[in-house]
Order: C-alpha cells, then structure tokens, then sequence
C-alpha cells in the first residue's frame, strides 16, 4: 500500500490523546455510603467491570477514529501490481505522456453539437487535474513541436491547453508512439514508470487494426474516444489534367475527383473552378450516398505563363476538404531540335511537325546557330558522322544546366563486299567508333560498346518511368509485355551500350531484368535514360533505320519521343500534399544563381520563408520543415542578397500549390465494440479504455494512474468507529 500524501501520517501521533484522557480518569467518583451495603458491595463490582469494557471499547474506537481519518487524508491506494510497486515507489515519479489529437477530423461535431476538438480538451484536462500536483506530463499534438518535447507539472500544461488549435498534419498511431518513446528514453524513464494517454476520434485511416499484440510491455496504455455524430461531408479529393502540356489559347480538360461520405444523396451542389481569384465557371454536380465522381471541367486561358486555380464545393461543418488549389504553367510551342549530318529521318518530323503543342526545326550541323541549342525543350542527334569540339561542348553544357538529349547513333560504315549482308555486319564494324563516343565520353564517361547483329524482339519495358508510365497507366505494370500477343520493336543490328559508371535507368530492353535488380545486365538495354547533371540523356542501341530495327514503325517511338520533350527535368506535381516536413523536388536549373536567396512565398501576401535547399543532380530538393500550414497557392522566388522587394513584387520562379491531406475526410472512426476490439487485439493487461460516457471520468483516472484507491474506506471505518463510540457512551449515561 502507497500513500498520495505521506508527510500527513505524521499526525497518527495525535492517537496518544485519548491514552492521556484515560490514564488521568478525567470523571471523579462520589462515594455514598449506606446502612446495609451487603448487596450494593455485589452489585457495584459487577457494575465497574463493565464499566471498564465500555471504556476500553470507547478508548479503542477513540484511537481507530483518529488513525482512519489520518489514513484517510494521506490518501492510500494499491498498486496495480508488484511490478508497478516495485518500478514506481511514489507518485513523485510518474511520467506521463498525453496525446491530443487535433486533426482536421476533431472539428466535426459531437452528439452535445459541441467540436470533438473541445470535447477531447475537455478530456484532456480532466486527466491533468487527476495527475499529482508534482508528476511530470507531457502533451503533444499532431503539431510534434518543439515545445512539447518537455515533460512539465500539470498545472503548466493546463495554462497552455487551451490555445491548442486545429492542425493540417495527420501522423500515424506509429509515429506518435515512436516519439513518444524517445522522449521517454530521453528522461531514462523506466517501462513502469510510463504512462501514456490517447484522446482521439480514433479514424480507421490513421488508427489500423493491429495485426498482433504488442510485445509484454511494463507501460500502461489508456484510450480515450472522442464520440461525434454522424454529419454529411463531401470531399474534393484530387484533380488531374488530361494532358501534362498546357497551351495558351487551346482547352484544358480538368478531372475532379469528389467524394460523398455520407449514406445521404447530394443534389446540385455547386463545384466552382477560380482562376487567379477570378470565378470562371460553375458546375452543378450530383452525388449518391458514398459515391466517388469524376467530372470534367473545360476552360481556356488566352494568357501564356502561370497561373494559380482553384476548384470548391460549398460543405458544412467540415470545410477543410471543399477547396483544392493547384497551379498551372502554359506555354505557346515547346522547341524542340533536330540536328542531322545528311538527311533527317522523315519518322522524327512526323512526330512533332503535325503537332501544334511543338515548334519543330530540323538543322542540318554545318549550318547550326548554337544559341539555338539553349532555347530548345528537346534535341535530337541524329547520325552525326562527325562532331567538332564546340558542338560537343554546346550539347554537353545544356544537358548540365537541364535540357532533355535524344541521342541517336550513326550507321556504321561497312566494307564494299558486306554491304547488305547481314550476317557480315558484327566483323565489318567490330572495330567501327561512333563520333558520339567523345560526346558520351563527357557526359557519362564511356561510348558505345562495338555494333553487331541481334535479330530479337525487345521484351521488357519500363512502364514505371514518366517516359511510358503517362501512354500505359491503365495496364498491368508487372506483365512483360503487357498482354501476351503483344508485339513489341524487332531488333536486327545495334551497338552495345556503354559500360557507363553513372546512373541510368533502362527503358526499354531484349530481356526483363530480374526482380529485385534495379539495373539491367550490359548489352541487353535498347533504350536507356542518364541522369547528367540537371538534366537527361537518352540513349537508342541502333540508328532509326528500318535496315536496323522497326521502331519508327511502333507506337513506343511516338510515345517516347513525346514525352522526352513533354518531361524535361522530370515529372512535377500541379500541387503537393502539406506534411509536417514536406519536400519539394523542383528542376535544378531554377537555383543556378547561387547568390540569390530563394524564397516560397503566399500568392495572397502576408506569408514569406526562406526554405532550406539541397542539390542532387537533375533535381533540387527543397525542405520547408513544417513551416507550411495553411492550404494555398503559393511561389519560389530568387531575390539577390540585400533586396527589400515586398512579397508581392516577386518574380515567380515556379508555382507551388499546396492542400490539406484527404485522409481524415470520412466518417469511417472505429465505434465502441470495434476499439474494444482492436484494444484487446493490440494492448494487454496494462491497456484500458475509458468510456467517459458511462463512467466517472475522475474515479477511473484515479484508479489509473494510482491503482485501487483506498481512503474512502478509510473514511467509512473513521465514521463507523465514531458511531461506535458515541453508542457506547450513550449507553454509559443511561445506567
């Protein structure tokens, strides 16, 4: 047995007074004497026996009275178990750890109308005001700031309770565990000694069913479930454009992805697209009870550059999920160049001359500008028999700074008598150097491995990489093909690749690689793409003659051409998700003045930071370390070291849009019997659950986190003792 306040049992001394009231025999007897006492004699000594049981009995119920009711103050209670005793000799050294959830969910309202947020506060606080006055308690919240990453006195975590508020993160039950247990490892804080409480609507999307127990734990474990009422919510989960090329002046297709998460039909609830804060259009859409929608929203914008959207639907109570920002970059012609040495190949003019997305120019190498290299999307070396040092230089400093290359090798020149012979090819040009080889030299520090006969269709491609993955999302990733009838490009005669140090990836290859392999085996690659510098190069095995392969012939040519120019710098999103460290992966060529200072800052003012940067090849990578909280449309911007240009007169370097996480947008919580349920399935004996609505929140708290508290017995035994005593003297004033 332990005692919340020790220091009152020093007043257990007090039980020396009724010893000294009955030593001193306070009452004096008068004697009366009498003529014939014989019988008197007899009757007074029975008399002063039970006199002396009454007041042995009045003195014993004197001294249990006055212990019980210093008992009673001291507050004793049993432990939960041995182990518990044994890890926690006094309520002085407990350690608390209190999570509150304060997601987007928590604002939805309560069977009282009340918010879930103010519900659970209320839950929280109730667990404090149950803590001793000295234990030390930490709250924490989705934020996982700074400041709750000390363990402080309830009463100082109480002043702060209330200014906790809503907040766009949502960690997982893991990652709330795991930085609870570091901080707990921080202070060396013994298993037994820890206690850990969880507030929360407990969503099935963040909170899954354990698949197993958790290992025998000394922690104690309480859940608290925040109960709300069933509402109707639609959410705006996603949108998507239908082409990854925006032009100034053609339609741009729209995809809205919006959710019912209610059993209750939607009639005409108004979807509203925004443009530069300017409404452009409205949309009535119609929802059935939990159905997923997709609409199509068309609009034009007559203006090339960028642009911030928005899309919103008009819901209530839960309005995190009716906006969904995104930006939109447009642009007039993608340039793309074509440099040959004797003809161009008709199949590569085809492919963008009758597109009006490209501004297509074939150029033959003596008669090149070089500055029109810089200016393209996209350039496509074809079959140079020779290639001067400054081209070379020219084409390795754009694919660097983050152009897109398609180099394609030249035919190999064969002896007189092996012209047309195929099987003579391999010898004739076994000792044959592609004028590419200083070129690739520069780049990825090999050239061309020697040319020779193949005659094998290729039978693996990459549908992973943006290249294929934008034409072939709808089929089957892992199938080699993708169905089994499927023809790909027939190779007779390639060259073998470079046996290249740096990164590549295979796009398209003779064999599929094995699993688990993330490169394929040398000489078995047709189509590769290099990471160099901010930019790509992509290399083809064999010349784009028919002599030599099929490939003009089939669609993977179309496609793959397509978006080499379509995905310069690889593929970004029209907006990001907001996450306590959310990391951006922008073009590197945007951050080639390293003296400026980069900013992300608010399309609507008022918000600007300094993100912190990190360069890895083609792309940069951007940290915002939780700065970012508020969904919205926001910029990068490059300022020189010591300008004081307002926010507003930033020139936008890229657009960035950011929304709130769809995670919590349902309804699916796990009701009581399920977090029973999964309460069982994860915890053990030192796992509770708690239903404020059917117990008293206090006492099962109290039995909690001190284990079975005994002073109301205490109390109950000092009144019955007293009872006892005034009995006895009643009974002592009647005779």
């Amino acid at each position: 047995m332990h005692f919340v306040h020790p220091q009152y049992l020093f007043f257990l001394f007090a039980v020396i007074v009724p010893f000294i009231v009955h030593l001193f025999k306070l009452r004096r007897y008068k004697r009366e004497y009498f003529s014939n006492v014989r019988l008197l004699k007899q009757i007074q000594q029975e008399q002063k026996k039970s006199a002396q049981l009454r007041e042995y009995l009045v003195l014993a119920c004197r001294i249990l009275t006055i212990a019980c009711l210093v008992l009673a103050f001291a507050q004793p209670y049993v432990p939960k178990d041995e182990a518990d005793a044994r890890g926690r000799q006094s309520p002085h050294e407990t350690m608390s750890s209190v999570y509150l959830d304060n997601s987007f969910s928590m604002q939805a309202p309560t069977v009282s109308s009340m918010r879930k947020l103010d519900q659970a506060k209320a839950y929280v606080r109730s667990i404090l005001e149950n803590l001793p006055p000295d234990a030390s308690v930490q709250v924490i919240t989705n934020d996982l700031s700074g400041q709750q990453q000390q363990f402080r006195q309830p009463s100082e975590c109480l002043e702060s309770l209330d200014a906790i508020e809503s907040c766009p993160f949502t960690p997982s039950f893991e990652e709330i565990q795991a930085r609870q247990q570091a901080l707990f490892e921080a202070e060396s804080v013994p298993e037994s000694a820890r206690t850990c409480y969880y507030v929360s609507d407990f969503q099935k999307s963040v909170w899954p069913m354990p698949q197993q127990r958790r290992s025998d734990s000394m922690e104690t474990w309480v859940f608290v479930p925040v109960e709300g009422r069933d509402y109707a919510n639609v959410s705006l989960d996603s949108v998507a454009l239908e082409s990854p090329v925006l032009q100034a002046g053609r339609e741009i297709g729209l995809h809205v992805f919006l959710q019912n998460h209610s059993d209750k039909e939607q009639y005409q609830m108004p979807l509203r697209l925004f443009v530069e804060g300017r409404q452009i259009g409205a949309y009535p859409v119609d929802l059935g009870p939990g159905e997923l929608l997709e609409t199509r929203i068309p609009f034009r914008l007559e203006k090339a550059g960028i642009h911030t959207a928005c899309v919103e639907v008009a819901d209530y109570p839960v309005e995190f999920d009716n906006g969904l920002y995104f930006s939109l970059n447009l642009t007039e012609k993608l340039p793309v160049l074509h440099l040959y040495s004797t003809q161009a190949s008709a199949a590569v003019a085809k492919v963008f001359q009758n597109d009006s997305s490209f501004l297509y120019r074939s150029v033959d190498r003596d008669r090149l500008d070089y500055s029109r290299i810089e200016s393209a999307r996209l350039v496509v070396v074809e079959g140079l028999r020779s290639m001067p040092s400054a081209l070379e230089s020219a084409l390795a400093g754009f694919v660097r700074k983050g152009g897109s290359l398609f180099l394609i090798p030249e035919e190999p020149v064969l002896d007189a008598d092996a012209k047309g012979e195929d099987t003579n090819r391999k010898a004739s040009a076994a000792s044959f150097h592609s004028a590419s080889d200083g070129l690739l030299k520069n780049l990825i520090g090999s050239g061309f491995q020697p040319f020779g006969n193949v005659e094998s269709p290729l039978r693996w491609i990459n549908r992973e990489h943006p290249i294929f993955s934008l034409a072939l999302e709808d089929v089957d990733r892992n199938a080699a093909p993708a169905h089994a009838n499927e023809r790909l490009p027939y190779v007779k005669a390639a060259y073998g690749m470079p046996d290249s140090r740096g990164a590549y990836v295979p796009l398209m290859s003779f064999r599929q690689p094995q699993a688990g392999v993330g490169r394929n085996e040398a000489g078995t690659d047709f189509l590769r793409a290099y990471a160099v510098g901010s930019g790509w190069l992509y290399l083809l095995a064999s010349p784009l003659s028919p002599d030599y392969s099929d490939f003009t012939s089939h669609y993977t040519f179309v496609v793959s051409l397509l978006n080499m120019a379509l995905c310069q710098g690889g593929q970004h999103p029209i907006y990001y998700t907001l996450g306590s460290q959310q990391t951006l992966y922008l073009p590197s060529y945007l951050f080639q003045d390293k003296e400026s200072l980069y900013h992300i800052y608010s399309m609507e003012g008022g918000f600007d930071f300094m993100p912190e940067i990190r360069r890895r090849g083609m792309e940069t990578v951007l940290l915002t370390h939780g700065e970012l909280r508020t969904a919205g449309n926001y910029g990068l911007a490059a300022e020189p070291a010591g300008s004081e240009k307002e926010t507003e007169e930033y020139d936008c370097l890229w657009p960035l849009s950011f929304n709130y996480s769809r995670v919590e947008s349902g309804q699916d919580s796990w009701d009581l019997e399920e977090l029973k349920d999964w309460v069982g399935r994860y915890g053990g004996a030192r796992t509770y659950l708690l239903r404020p609505d059917q117990a008293d929140m206090s006492e099962s708290l109290a039995r909690i986190e001190r284990g079975k508290e005994l002073w109301k017995v205490f109390l109950i035994f000092a009144l019955v003792f007293a009872l006892v005593e005034t009995i006895a003297l009643r009974r002592t004033s009647l005779h």
